[in-house]
């Protein structure tokens, strides 16, 4: 299986699973540099703080823009994923850049990916 690929983004929807939570939905396109295919992306519908769907690939033309996006090297997404580095300190190196609505990445992402069921599923991702 390829990394980032449909296969995956399912297998990231099905561990974090519907949410209960209260945040607001919102869409998220990562873009992921410096991997072996390249450059990849995966978005992301989520709402009450669950994944509503994970698509591979770019938001298509002609469908609501994400709320937010995430660029970052492979290798600096991993050691996040992993716990080996803060979001805070790859976003004032440049390693991690926030595009649309960094209120929202800020309020509503940071805490909700550090808590379970997201930490786990991204650990295992």
């Amino acid at each position: 299986m390829a990394t980032y690929d449909q296969d995956w983004c399912d297998s990231l929807a099905s561990a974090v699973g519907a949410g209960t939570g209260e945040q607001a939905p919102m869409r998220l396109l990562f873009v992921i540099t410096d991997t072996e295919d390249g450059k990849v992306a995966f978005h992301l519908d989520l709402d009450k703080g669950g994944i509503v769907s994970a698509i591979h690939g770019r938001v298509p033309r002609g469908q609501d823009k994400a709320n937010v996006t995430v660029t970052v090297k492979e290798s600096v997404i991993r050691e996040l994923w992993a716990g080996e580095r803060t979001r805070d300190a790859a976003f004032m190196r440049g390693d991690l850049k926030i595009e649309g609505s960094y209120e929202r990445w800020l309020d509503e992402l940071v805490p909700l990916f550090t808590a379970e069921p997201w930490s786990s599923a991204w650990a295992a991702s």
